[in-house]
Formats: structure tokens, sequence, C-alpha cells
């Protein structure tokens, strides 16, 4: 990773915060990042995130999708599982607007950097904003593939204007993460011999979310197994698919000149710890040279798990990680459990370094 945080020679490994906190850590940002900064240690971080709420996607599907004259509710729900989750159509006659998404990233980030006006970083510091994917956005508006494809040219219009928003404003003081739990979920629904038409659409989606940030703005694509609840949408059983996309998109995003993020990857799910058996690491040792991979191994529970997890990331990688995080972000968490997951990412970061 390039240099972030405390110094431009600093070469520790960096902890990566994904970025929700519980209630009501998360009500405002110096709130949140003050407490970041606070319980981090000496850990270097890849950015300082805020994110506005951890069921934000759950407010958004349930007050603001329904006051959408565009939109009638086709299933209610109180979005405590998944199949408990509302969803839309657009109503005949009617036209969705990509000014009807509501994202508010920019405003957002503005507060965030009113907020790290007033905090002690210890250095310069790039504040993290989450960027939903626009895969995501409709497959949960819409509630199945078929729809969400139907709608999706609006919402990911939605999505590259609110990044290029951001990055005009911004610019190389942002880190844009591209939140995607609906990629992972998109393989673990379809049958394996049709992976390769599900890659081959997703990679021209993801390709134009990048390509919307000017150079200097950094970007970690966050691939989830979903987290609502703390409940994953399924349980891997090895790193087959994100190897196949990962290795897809780098290869269109040096077709195109874009250069490839880094990318979190989850290796534990849930409140399950990290898979340590070797063979679930063993289709890392396909992934393409230069995919920086930031291990998200980190399971306070499990802490001797979460080492050997590591351990085995880096060994099929064949190269050091770029960062270690938990799987998921810490919203569904208790305040002391994020605390103590980041306790534990810092310690693993600074054994690392020392190595």
């Amino acid at each position: 990773m390039s240099s972030n945080e405390k110094s431009s020679e600093d070469c520790s490994l960096p902890v990566h915060l994904v970025g929700s906190l519980p209630r009501p850590l998360c009500e405002d940002p110096a709130t949140s990042m003050g407490w970041v900064l606070e319980h981090r240690g000496s850990a270097r971080l890849t950015a300082l995130p805020w994110d506005r709420d951890p069921r934000w996607i759950i407010d958004w599907l349930t007050y603001h999708l329904a006051s959408l004259p565009a939109l009638d509710q086709v299933r209610g729900g109180d979005s405590r599982g998944y199949d408990d989750m509302p969803y839309y159509r657009v109503r005949p006659g009617h036209r969705l607007r990509s000014e009807d998404i509501g994202l508010a990233r920019v405003d957002q980030a503005d507060a965030a950097f009113a907020a790290l006006e007033r905090l002690d970083t210890g250095g310069p510091m790039r504040v993290q904003v989450g960027i939903p994917n626009a895969l995501d956005l409709a497959v949960f508006a819409f509630g199945s593939i078929d729809a969400a494809c139907e709608w999706l040219p609006v919402v990911q219009a939605a999505v590259v204007d609110e990044v290029a928003g951001l990055a005009a404003r911004w610019g190389d003081r942002l880190q844009l993460q591209l939140e995607t739990p609906a990629v992972l979920v998109a393989y673990h629904h379809t049958p394996e011999a049709a992976w390769p038409e599900v890659t081959g659409r997703i990679i021209w989606q993801v390709a134009e979310v990048l390509a919307a940030a000017a150079p200097d703005v950094r970007w970690v694509v966050h691939l989830c197994y979903g987290d609502l609840e703390h409940v994953p949408v399924f349980t891997p059983t090895d790193l087959r698919s994100p190897v196949l996309l990962l290795n897809a998109l780098a290869d269109l995003l040096a077709e195109r000149g874009i250069p490839m993020p880094v990318v979190h990857l989850p290796i534990a799910s849930g409140d399950s710890p990290p898979s340590t058996d070797p063979a679930f690491f063993s289709a890392l040792r396909s992934l393409r040279p230069g995919v920086e991979i930031i291990a998200g191994v980190v399971a306070e529970d499990n802490p001797e798990e979460t080492r050997e997890a590591l351990e085995l990331t880096v060994d099929a990688l064949g190269r050091p990680v770029a960062g270690v995080a938990a799987a998921c972000g810490y919203g569904r968490r208790t305040e002391s459990a994020a605390a103590a997951n980041l306790k534990l990412a810092a310690q693993l970061a600074k054994e690392w370094s020392a190595r």
C-alpha cells in the first residue's frame, strides 16, 4: 500500500477497518473516528472510516425507497433476516431516476472531514467512505437478480455520479471502499459451470464504478458474505470464486489502464472463526501477481485460529498481505467485542511487522 497515515517511511503492516461501529458510536463522525483513534494503539490504519449507521441499508430500503412516488412496495419486512427484507417494483407509467437513489455520500464525507479537523490523528490520514455497489443496491431494492438487472443502469448511474462527486471534492484525501456482498452470493447461488458468465457480467459493472474516480483516489474492494444480524448469507468452503473474480477484474482493468484496487478478502464470516484448513486457501496460489489482499481473518474470540489463518493466507499467496482486518464491519458487534477485535488486529499487525 502507498503511504497513508503516520509517515511515508512507515512500513508497518496496517490495520484495515471495514467501517461500521456499534450504536451509539456511529451517530456522529467525531465520536466514531475518535473511538477508532483511541482503540487502535500504535497500529497504522489504511484510513479513518466513518459509516453513518450499520443498518443504513435497512433504513434506505424501509423508509427512503418507500417514499419514492415511482415505486410500489411488493413485499414488506422488518429486515431481521435475509427472507424478511422489503422490496419494490417501479409503478407502471413512472420512471425511476438516478437522482432518486439517495446515497448522500458527499454529505457524509463533508461531515467526516469537518470532524477530522478537530481530531489528533498523529499525522496525515485519509478518510474512508463506503460506496455500496450498484449491483447490491439493485438486488436489495427489487428483490431478485432478474429485476435488479432491469434497473441496474439507473442505480449504476447514481453510484458513478456519487463517486465522481466525491473524487472531485476530496481527491487524494479519500479512500473509497466499494462494498459488495452480492458478488460472492451470486457465485454461491450459481452452478459452477456458469461462473464465467457471472464473472463477465460483474467485472464490467465494477470496472465502471472504479473508473469514475481519479487515479489519486485510493480504492479498496470489500468482498463479503453478508452480515445481517451478524449472520452470513452462506459460509464459504474455499476461495475459488473470489480468485476467479479478482483475476478477471485485474485483467479487464489492465486493458483499460485503471489501477487494480486493494481487495479486502473475508476469510472468517459472521461470528465463526476463520478456516485453518490449508485446502480452503489453495485457490490463492492462482491469484494474479500484483493483486494486493487485506486478510479478513481477525476473529476476537479465536486468536489462535486468527494467527494460523493469516499464516495460511500468506503461504498460499506467496507474498505479504497488504493489511489485516475483521471479515466485516463492527456494526453488529457490541462495543467491547469491537474493541477486542481492533486490539487483536493491532497485535497481529505488530507481530507481522516485526518479522
